[in-house]
């Protein structure tokens, strides 16, 4: 009985390994099978999303079929549209020209400024679908970076195909913008391979030579590069390029000038001044940066940035304390007032910040050469109608403002510091200018004479019945928390310069 017990007992046993062993065996049968169908159904996924997208690149001419090569999504970032170009090089027949287009959209900072990065990338995304819509298959195009977009075409090319697809290149990006009032444009500079370049990275290197030379025509043109542009424009181009990084590292500030009524010794205003904060040379003066700037047109870009700028200070410095009725200035050049629609744009920052533009003076540079622009004089008509003070510092050649005054809208003349050591040297043009002192007074304008730099100018310019004045013997430009001690504690009172007018 004991062994039949025994027996029975190991059979259910053997029954029970079994039973376990079937089940693992299932349940691994039974895993692998799931992961085999999961990952076919995954590869299939892959496979599927992956066809599209190469479809999707190809129709848009981002990427293209060459020689039996598909440039997938995944390398068109990688190795970026510069990459591709080299790649369409390397594969290129012997015998083959192609051209590569730098484009750069002129005033981008003007563009932007106000508007949010969302809406930013919106425009450079409009940009970037415009350039691909029209590539063809012989074509790689794509944005570079910033406001910079390359288009590299390898079908037939000559100096009329060169051009016209620049031309058309100009109009679809001019084209409206959605949300986008003003009319954009681009500068492109324009190089051949082989003989501008072997490589993308060096007809890249000298397509921005010929994109320099575009902007300092005067923008929203086209300009080949030739070998002689190296020797005249590479170490412009060069500077140009470290300003306009400059420029999107937010490298520049502004820097405040006093202008001083000796007769009482108050503050009266300040002129705003642009200074660039080199990250290794430290501050430097508009002497070092500003003619590139001018040339190039990025100067534009300064109005408008540099203009709230000096809204925002103001209503700072009105938050902390009483200011009176200071005014503060900045000046615009002939390029700067050729920007459409200049004026209603600073209009809309003083209205955004509720302040009045009577408080504001903008300073015209070189007002006799925009007396023949319609846009500049727009600009400056209707500066004046919204309320802005302006000043113009330009007398003329020939001293031709003494005739004009009357029909110059300006609230202040002003004499630089040339004419100002005329009248110290006393020497031809003296008489001239002492007749538009006259005429400037007896229209009831300011009068602020700069450049002054001791006693004896004082008293000479003084005598002359000006008693506005500025210059490096009140203090040289300064920073926004030194000329914040000087409004809130001013060095001068009534009688700090009676000993050099003769008062008291």
């Amino acid at each position: 009985m004991l062994d039949m017990r025994l027996l029975a007992t190991g059979a259910e046993a053997f029954e029970i390994v079994v039973a376990v062993v079937i089940i693992i065996v299932t349940i691994v049968v039974l895993f692998l099978l799931y992961r085999n169908i999961s990952f076919e159904i995954q590869e299939t996924k892959r496979a599927r999303d992956a066809m599209k997208e190469r479809q999707e690149q190809i129709d848009s001419g981002v990427i293209q079929e060459e020689e039996g090569t598909v440039f997938d999504k995944k390398t068109v970032k990688k190795v970026g549209v510069l990459g591709l170009i080299d790649h369409a090089i390397r594969n290129a027949k012997e015998g083959n020209l192609s051209a590569m287009y730098c484009i750069n959209i002129d005033d981008f900072r003007h563009v932007v400024v106000d508007r949010s990065q969302k809406d930013i990338d919106k425009v450079v995304q409009e940009i970037d679908k415009r350039l691909k819509k029209y590539a063809t298959k012989d074509a790689i195009c794509g944005h570079l970076e910033s406001d910079v977009f390359i288009f590299y075409y390898s079908g037939m090319i000559d100096a009329e195909s060169i051009e016209r697809i620049g031309k058309e290149i100009m109009a679809l990006i001019s084209e409206p913008y959605k949300g986008v009032e003003e009319t954009i444009t681009a500068s492109i500079g324009v190089v051949v391979f082989p003989y501008d370049g072997i490589s993308a990275e060096q007809l890249y290197k000298n397509a921005e030579v010929a994109l320099y030379v575009a902007k300092k025509g005067g923008k929203n043109r086209l300009h080949m590069y030739s070998e002689d542009l190296i020797e005249t424009e590479q170490s412009n181009v060069n500077y140009y390029q470290e300003v306009k990084k400059s420029i999107q590292n937010d490298e520049f500030l502004l820097y405040y000038q006093t202008i001083v009524d000796v007769k009482t010794g108050k503050i009266i205003g300040l002129e705003s001044l642009l200074r660039w904060k080199h990250p290794t040379k430290g501050i430097l003066p508009p002497s070092k940066f500003l003619n590139v700037m001018e040339l190039t047109g990025d100067i534009t870009w300064f109005g408008t940035w540099g203009f709230e700028r000096i809204v925002l200070q103001y209503k700072n410095w009105r938050a902390k304390t009483r200011i009176g009725d200071l005014f503060m200035s900045i000046n615009l050049s002939p390029k700067q007032l050729e920007v459409d629609g200049l004026a209603h744009q600073f209009y809309n920052i003083t209205k955004k910040y509720g302040l009045s533009p009577e408080l504001f003076c903008l300073e015209i540079i070189d007002y006799y050469s925009i007396t023949n622009s319609v846009v500049a004089l727009t600009n400056a008509a209707q500066f004046r109608k919204y309320g802005f003070r302006i000043a113009i510092d330009d007398l003329g050649n020939n001293f031709e403002i003494i005739h004009d005054m009357k029909n110059i809208n300006a609230s202040i003349i002003k004499l630089s510091r040339e004419n100002v050591l005329l009248v110290m040297d006393d020497k031809d043009g003296v008489s001239s200018i002492k007749r538009v002192i006259k005429e400037a007074l007896e229209r009831s304008k300011i009068v602020v004479a700069e450049g002054i730099e001791n006693e004896e100018m004082i008293k000479v310019i003084y005598d002359l019945g000006i008693r506005f004045m500025q210059g490096y013997y009140f203090n040289e430009p300064k920073s926004v928390l030194e000329i914040e001690k000087m409004i809130f504690q001013s060095p001068w009172d009534m009688s700090s310069f009676d000993h050099i007018i003769g008062q008291g």
